[in-house]
């Protein structure tokens, strides 16, 4: 098992395995269009390898805002439905805290669809809190 930062074709398209379970609507074209995109913006994509396979994935950018100043803010944290429970996700989230204390960042943010309610209760039992409400309007 390797924690491993996405940066080759080969790694992306693995990664895509694992994210089309948080976002079905992307093919492996879009998927790959849109994180070359992203990765333009400062996004980064990590994941857990094992037997293979992408078991885990998280896609963040390190970004500064007045109210935290320097933050990693989460796009995407996702893990194997059959992967599910047995640490994968634990493990990257530590690594992704370590990536914040190695950068001197001392906040992670992210928002959860709100029908997500095992991973609600992942981030909880993580320490993080709710201190907000996510609102987006169309146009």
């Amino acid at each position: 098992m390797q924690i491993l930062r996405a940066s080759t074709n080969e790694q992306l398209l693995l990664c895509y395995g694992v994210m089309k379970e948080l976002r079905p609507h992307h093919t492996a074209e879009t998927f790959m269009e849109t994180i070359r995109q992203m990765f333009g913006e400062g996004y980064q994509l990590w994941y857990i390898e094992d037997e293979g396979k992408a078991m885990c994935a998280a896609g963040f950018r390190i970004t500064t805002t007045f109210y935290d100043g320097p933050i990693i803010d989460f796009d995407d944290f996702v893990t194997r439905e059959e992967a599910r429970k047995k640490g994968y996700a634990a493990r990257l989230f530590d690594k992704l805290v370590d990536i914040a204390a190695t950068n001197k960042i001392k906040t992670i943010h992210l928002n959860s669809a709100h029908h997500r309610y095992d991973a609600h209760r992942f981030y909880l039992n993580k320490k993080m809190k709710i201190i907000a409400h996510h609102f987006r309007l169309e146009v």
